[in-house]
């Protein structure tokens, strides 16, 4: 459960950090077991991306419904939550970001921040898991701090959505391996140029209510054979009828 304080964080800022989630020997063991199931290839490039992660053995899987992470997803999104989908972002020293984007409700209705009467809710909202650090001038997640909340989103300059200028409001939160970042897709982000010593690990999971859905093709539980309940009630497809609770 959010505590007061992070409530206040998280509606001041639309993203919060969960410091230390993961320890340093688990960062090591995801970063290795992406080597060994997403070997990196002489062709590619900088930045690299890829999807279904979850499928990659139980200590990816198991981060879908984190016992620390979880709780401030149910509080931020409902106790009927689904996980929409997932993916990596590798980007080695060098690599160049994407364009900063999002924001509320500019291209459609799943990007969304909505809060009444002590009760926050949110459309699409993201969990980054961090592998090593980004410190400050690394580059990797920027963000416009409260432009979740914006009533001016057509006035962000197209300089600054390409990242060609970077005014104070937009920012970087350092990062250390082990946190996880949590976001509302109604924040105006993006990813700066990596310019980090390491390569940049991060792993998303996407998280919607039960009524909708992002990604275009839904999860097949029969890749999951070792999916708990829970698990397999958070990846059900998006549906207008009750899901269960989430545990």
């Amino acid at each position: 459960m959010l505590s007061e304080e992070e409530k206040f964080r998280f509606d001041l800022q639309g993203y919060l950090v969960i410091r230390g989630v993961l320890s340093k020997t688990e960062c090591s063991t995801l970063a290795e077991l992406s080597d060994r199931i997403w070997p990196r290839q002489t062709t590619d490039g900088a930045f690299r991306r890829t999807s279904g992660i979850s499928r990659w053995g139980p200590e990816c899987l198991n981060l879908m419904d984190h016992p620390r992470v979880l709780p401030y997803l149910v509080e931020l999104i409902g106790p009927r939550l689904r996980v929409d989908h997932d993916y990596c972002i590798f980007m080695q020293p060098g690599a160049s970001g994407q364009d900063i984007h999002g924001g509320p409700m500019r291209y459609e209705s799943d990007h969304w921040y909505h809060y009444q009467d002590g009760v926050i809710r949110n459309g699409l909202m993201v969990a980054t898991w961090v592998l090593n650090d980004a410190l400050p001038g690394d580059g990797g997640f920027v963000c416009i701090p409260g432009s979740h909340k914006t009533n001016f989103i057509q006035s962000v300059p197209t300089e600054v959505l390409k990242q060609t200028r970077r005014p104070d409001y937009v920012v970087q939160p350092e990062l250390r391996a082990g946190d996880v970042l949590i976001f509302t897709e109604a924040l105006i982000h993006g990813t700066a140029e990596w310019r980090g010593k390491q390569e940049r690990r991060a792993l998303l999971y996407k998280y919607s209510p039960p009524h909708s859905s992002w990604a275009k093709v839904p999860y097949d539980i029969n890749d999951y054979p070792d999916a708990t309940d829970q698990q397999k009630r958070l990846m059900a497809p998006p549906s207008v009828e009750d899901h269960y609770k989430v545990v």
